[in-house]
């Protein structure tokens, strides 16, 4: 049986998201300040890492609300 190539791990995946996304919208930069200032500095990372889904559906979430 041949070797087969191991799936990125959460963290790689989201940590490639993360640099993906802030690289297409800048919107990105003021979702991470916004929830720094509502929650705790580095929020929104360590939502991204432990439930990227959730994460999304934020990042979504503020997109869709405010970029108009």
């Amino acid at each position: 049986m041949p070797n087969q190539p191991h799936a990125p791990s959460v963290s790689q995946r989201t940590g490639a998201f993360l640099n993906f996304t802030l690289k297409v919208n800048p919107m990105y930069e003021q979702f991470i300040e916004l929830t720094n200032q509502i929650f705790w500095e580095g929020y929104a990372e360590q939502l991204a890492q432990e439930n990227p889904v959730k994460f999304q559906f934020e990042l979504n979430d503020f997109i869709n609300t405010y970029q108009n």
